[in-house]
């Protein structure tokens, strides 16, 4: 299946958006990380934003988008109902802050509920019986990348504003999230090991009857061994070498911002490669027989 860079970026920023700010809402009923709510709050905003951007870009012509608020469980329906939620509380979390008083503990609780349920919607979008590469796995990782990522932000903008508390808790955050994004993608492929589109062997693309029918192994040898294997050995080698990173800069005094900015980039990296592969798997139950 082709890549569609404009849900790759959705995706990825929604889960950063939601990452971020639900780590700030956790670090603020802690009685930590006051410094970093303002920017946290910014962080997740522009984060936000971005994604949608990306959500509308792919949608080409914006009329579109009203063909997809006919029924409740379409997945741009969610969506939409899930970006207006965490607008709201953005707006509700800048009135807060801006009167001096900190951010109430109810509107922090309410923000984790919201940033979770956002992602579980994005998810449950890419939810597809007729794509095997496409089930209950992937939300298993959508939330496992919104932790990491979110993580890694709370790191970053901790040493940026000089809140050394925020830091260690971003960096053992950091390590926690790596080591559950790593289980999230061990999840996945196991998923996709046990499909049994396997058993049919060949796939064909309805769109191109032109061209002959790609002979499937497995879904795990496509990833593996075939087309996707640059996206899944990439994905994996950045999921170990973020632990690595992690586990060093936690141990290590000085370059805070060298530590964690290279952190980012792998997890980024790492968000992408596996988004990618998602496309490259993403075979429907189309067959020859």
């Amino acid at each position: 299946m082709q890549t569609q860079w404009s849900l790759v970026i959705f995706t990825l920023f929604v889960c950063l958006s939601c990452g971020t700010i639900a780590f700030a809402s956790y670090l603020s009923l802690r009685g930590k990380g006051e410094k970093l709510l303002m920017p946290a709050l910014v962080a997740s905003t522009v984060s936000l934003a971005i994604g949608g951007i990306g959500s509308f870009t792919h949608l080409q012509h914006w009329e579109r988008i009203f063909n997809g608020f006919g029924h409740i469980t379409s997945g741009i329906t969610q969506e939409l109902i899930g970006v207006v939620v965490m607008v709201v509380l953005f707006v509700v979390w800048f009135i807060a802050l801006r009167r001096g008083k900190g951010l109430p503990k109810a509107l922090a609780g309410v923000t984790i509920v919201a940033s979770v349920l956002m992602v579980v919607a994005t998810a449950h979008s890419y939810l597809m019986p007729a794509r095997p590469a496409w089930g209950i796995a992937l939300l298993v990782f959508y939330l496992a990348n919104a932790f990491v990522l979110g993580a890694i932000a709370v790191w970053i903008l901790g040493i940026v504003r000089g809140d050394e508390e925020s830091e260690k808790e971003g960096i053992s955050l950091t390590i926690i999230g790596s080591i559950v994004q790593l289980a999230a993608d061990a999840i996945y492929v196991a998923a996709c090991a046990m499909a049994k589109f396997a058993d049919f062997g060949y796939y064909a693309d309805p769109t191109k009857i032109t061209t002959a029918p790609t002979h499937i192994d497995s879904l795990l040898s496509v990833m593996t061994a075939g087309p996707a294997a640059g996206m899944f050995w990439g994905s994996l080698v950045c999921a170990v070498a973020l632990i690595a990173v992690a586990l060093v800069a936690k141990k290590t005094n000085g370059n805070a911002l060298v530590f964690a900015s290279l952190a980012g980039i792998i997890a980024l990296a790492g968000s992408i490669l596996f988004r990618v592969l998602i496309y490259m798997v993403g075979y429907a139950f189309v067959l020859l027989y």
